[in-house]
C-alpha cells in the first residue's frame, strides 16, 4: 500500500513540475528569468526521473530476492520435509546424494548394493514396472536417466487397502462330482445313501477348513460362497481338495472326482455367477478332476489347476442320440454344409470331415470338404490320391479360396477335430460364417467361437472319427448308408489317433470300429494309407538318438534350425519315444514345412502333458497334445519348453 501511495506522489510531483514548466513558456516573457525557471524546472525533473528508475530497480532486486527466498524455501521444503525421496547417482551407479527423507532407508546399503538398486530402478522402468520395495515400504517411483534422478513416493498404504478391498471381492463357485451318474448305477439304496453321506463328508470337512458358504444344490453339485482372500488360501494349497477325495474314494473302491468352476471380481453376482458357471462346463468338457478360476472381468484369462488323471468316459448312448438329433435340426435350418479341419490335417480330420459329409448327404444337403492340397501331410497324401480315385468323394473336395465365393449367408460350417479358430485351414474362410458346429474330441481350451449353434465335444472319446461314426451309426437307414470308401477314412481317423487301438480306447472304440467293419472299411488300405517310408523312418530314428532326458523320467528331442519335417514326423517319434522303458513323457521340437517351430508331446499317462501345451499356447489331451510357435527359433523353443516343463510340474498354471 505505501510502495502504491509513494508511486502516486512522484508521478503527481511529476506532472505538477511539467505543468509549471509550461505555463512559464506560455505566460512568462521570454527573458533569462523564464529560461533560468525552465532549465530548473527541467534539471528537477531529470532528477525525479532518475530518482523513479533507481526505485524501480530496487523494487525489482526485491522482488528477485523474495522469489529466490520462496523458491528456497520450497526447494528445501522438497527436499527435507515433503513425502518423497529423491537419490542422484554418478556413472558409475554409486549414489552421490539424497534427501532425508529417503536417507534412513537406503543408509545401510553398501556400495555394490546401490549399485544393485540403481540397475534394477532402471530396468524395472524400461519394462514399465514403477515399483520397487526397500524393506517393508512399497515405492512408486519416477525414473529421469539423463539427469540420473530417481523420486520415489511411498505407496504402502494405498496398496494395503488396494490389497483389502481385493481379499473382500466376493468368490463365487460351483462344484460338480465327476461320474456320479456311472457310480451309483446299478448300486442299491443302502450303498447309494453311504456314497452321498461320503461325498458330503470329505467336502463339508474341505470348505469348512476354508470357512466357506456352501450349500448341496443336488446330489452331485454344491454351491459355495466365498471372499478372494479364501480362494487364495485355496489356490496356495492348489486345490489339495481333488487329491484328498481321490484318494479318499481309491480307499473305498469309488471311481469318483470333482471338478469346480470359481469367478470373482467387481462386477455384479449375477456376471460373477455365470462366469464360474461357464468354467465349470468348461472343466467337465476338458475331462474333469479340475478346477478353472477365473476373473469376471472381460478378457480375463483363466487358470486351470489339477487335471491329474486321464478322462473318464462320461459320453453315454442317449447323449450321442440326442447330440444325432441335434445336428439333425441344424442341418434342417440351415443352408449349404462346408466341412472344414485343423491346419496340416491328419486322418482324425480327414475321416470325420467324409464322415459329416455322409450325415449331411442322409438329410440331402449339398457340402464340400474344405481341403489345402498345399498344406498335407504324407499319410494325407496318400489318402487324397485314394479318394481322388473315388469320384463321388473327389467331388466334395473344395479349397478355402473357391469356398470363400461359393459361400452365401446362411450356410454352415462344422469344425472337426478342433475348436480354436485360429487353427482352421482358413481363418478367413472361419470367419465368414455366422452357423459354427463343432465335433471334437480335445480338451476344451480358452480360444472358442463365440456362439456356436451346437458344441459336441467329448475329451473321453478316442478320435473325432469315433464321435462321427457313431452319429452316422443312429442315422443309417436301409436306404442310406455310408460308402466303403467313407467307412475306410472313418477308421483310419480311429486308428491313427489310438496308435493302432493302443490308447485312448474304451469299449465305445471297439464298438464303433466293429460297425465300421460290417460297413465294408478296408483295413488293408487303412495300412497302407498309415504307413512310413523310407525316408521319414530315417529323419525318426535320427531324432531318436539324439534326444536327452531333461528329468528322470521326460525325454526331449529337437531336430537342426535348417532341417524341415512334417508333423507327422514329430508325432511318430514321440510315440516312438514313450514306447522305451523308463520313459512317462516326451517331447519332440522341430521346425515344420511352412517355417512354423512345431513341438509333439506324448505321455504315459503319468504326466499330463496337455497342460504343458497349453502353456506354450497349445492343447491336446492328457496324454496327447501339441503347440505351434512362430517367429522362433528350435533353440529358443527347447528352452521355453524345459522352463514350462519345470514350471508346470510344481503347481497350477495359467493358460
Amino acid at each position: 500500500m505505501k510502495k502504491n501511495t509513494k508511486f502516486t506522489l512522484s508521478l503527481f510531483f511529476f506532472f505538477l513540475l511539467l505543468l509549471i514548466q509550461l505555463m512559464a513558456i506560455f505566460f512568462l516573457p521570454l527573458n533569462y528569468v523564464s529560461a533560468a525557471i525552465v532549465v530548473f524546472i527541467d534539471l528537477l525533473l531529470l532528477v525525479q526521473i532518475v530518482l523513479q528508475h533507481r526505485r524501480l530497480q530496487i523494487s525489482n532486486h526485491q522482488k528477485i530476492m523474495q522469489a529466490s527466498r520462496v523458491a528456497e524455501k520450497a526447494l528445501d521444503y522438497v527436499s527435507e520435509d515433503m513425502p518423497v525421496g529423491v537419490i542422484s547417482w554418478g556413472t558409475d551407479y554409486q549414489f552421490i546424494w539424497m534427501n532425508p527423507y529417503i536417507t534412513d532407508k537406503v543408509k545401510e546399503l553398501s556400495l555394490a548394493d546401490q549399485q544393485d538398486m540403481i540397475n534394477e530402478l532402471i530396468q524395472r522402468d524400461e519394462r514399465g514396472k514403477n515399483v520397487y520395495k526397500i524393506k517393508d515400504t512399497l515405492y512408486h517411483f519416477q525414473l529421469n536417466k539423463e539427469k540420473q534422478l530417481v523420486y520415489l513416493i511411498d505407496i504402502t498404504k494405498e496398496v494395503e487397502l488396494e490389497t483389502k478391498e481385493q481379499n473382500l471381492q466376493a468368490a463365487v463357485g460351483l462344484l460338480s462330482v465327476d461320474n456320479y451318474d456311472d457310480v451309483i448305477d446299478r448300486r442299491d439304496d443302502k450303498e447309494i445313501s453311504y456314497l452321498n453321506s461320503f461325498i458330503t463328508t470329505v467336502i463339508s470337512d474341505w470348505m469348512d477348513s476354508y470357512q466357506i458358504f456352501y450349500k448341496r444344490i443336488n446330489a452331485e453339485r454344491f454351491f459355495f460362497l466365498a471372499r478372494y482372500e479364501d480362494l487364495e488360501a485355496m489356490i496356495d494349497n492348489n486345490f489339495d481338495l481333488l487329491e484328498k477325495i481321490r484318494a479318499a474314494a481309491e480307499k473305498e473302491g469309488i471311481l469318483i472326482t470333482v471338478s469346480m468352476g470359481i469367478s470373482y471380481g467387481n462386477q455384479s453376482l449375477e456376471v460373477i455367477g455365470d462366469t464360474a458357471q461357464n468354467n465349470l462346463d468348461i472343466a467337465l468338457v476338458r475331462g474333469g478332476d479340475q478346477v478353472v478360476v477365473k476373473d469376471a472381468e472381460e478378457n480375463a484369462k483363466p487358470v486351470f489347476y489339477g487335471g491329474n488323471s486321464t478322462s473318464a468316459a462320461k459320453r453315454t448312448r442317449v447323449r450321442s442320440r440326442a447330440m444325432s438329433t441335434a445336428l439333425r435340426n441344424v442341418f434342417n435350418e440351415t443352408g449349404n454344409v462346408y466341412v472344414m479341419g485343423h491346419r496340416f490335417p491328419d486322418m482324425d480330420a480327414i475321416g470325420a470331415s467324409f464322415g459329416v459329409s455322409c450325415l449331411a448327404r442322409f438329410h440331402n444337403k449339398s457340402v464340400r470338404v474344405v481341403i489345402d492340397e498345399q498344406e498335407t501331410i504324407p499319410d494325407v497324401d496318400r489318402c487324397l490320391e485314394e479318394i481322388h480315385k473315388d469320384g463321388e468323394l473327389e467331388d466334395l473336395l473344395i479349397s478355402p479360396s473357391e469356398a470363400m465365393k461359393q459361400r452365401k449367408t446362411g450356410d454352415l460350417l462344422v469344425m472337426v477335430d478342433y475348436h480354436r479358430p485360429s487353427l482352421s485351414i482358413s481363418q478367413d474362410l472361419y470367419e465368414q460364417f455366422d452357423n459354427v458346429v463343432i465335433i471334437d474330441h480335445h480338451r476344451r481350451g480358452e480360444e472358442f467361437p463365440s456362439k456356436p449353434l451346437l458344441t459336441y465335444i467329448e475329451s473321453s472319446a478316442s478320435s473325432a472319427s469315433e464321435l462321427v461314426a457313431e452319429l452316422i451309426q443312429f442315422e443309417s437307414k436301409d436306404d442310406r448308408q455310408m460308402t466303403k470308401m467313407e467307412a475306410t477314412l472313418l477308421l483310419a481317423g480311429i486308428t491313427v489317433d489310438t496308435k493302432n487301438f493302443s490308447i485312448r480306447t474304451t469299449a465305445r472304440t471297439f464298438d464303433v470300429a466293429s460297425y465300421l467293419k460290417t460297413c465294408g472299411a478296408d483295413a488293408s488300405l487303412v495300412q497302407y494309407i498309415l504307413s512310413t517310408d523310407i525316408q521319414s523312418y530315417l529323419e525318426i530314428s535320427q531324432l531318436v538318438g539324439e534326444s536327452e532326458y531333461v528329468r528322470e523320467d521326460i525325454v526331449v528331442t529337437a531336430g537342426s534350425e535348417t532341417k524341415k519335417y512334417d508333423s507327422v514326423t514329430a508325432a511318430k517319434t514321440a510315440d516312438t519315444l514313450l514306447s522305451m522303458v523308463n520313459i512317462n513323457a516326451s517331447f519332440v521340437i522341430i521346425r515344420r514345412t511352412d517355417d512354423v517351430i512345431a513341438i509333439s508331446a506324448r505321455s504315459t499317462g503319468t504326466i499330463n502333458v496337455q497342460r504343458i501345451m497349453e502353456a506354450m499356447g497349445g492343447g491336446g489331451h492328457f496324454t496327447n497334445a501339441a503347440v505351434q510357435l512362430e517367429d522362433t527359433s528350435v533353440a529358443e523353443a527347447r528352452e521355453k519348453l524345459l522352463a514350462t516343463i519345470n514350471e508346470q510340474l510344481s503347481g497350477g498354471e495359467d493358460e
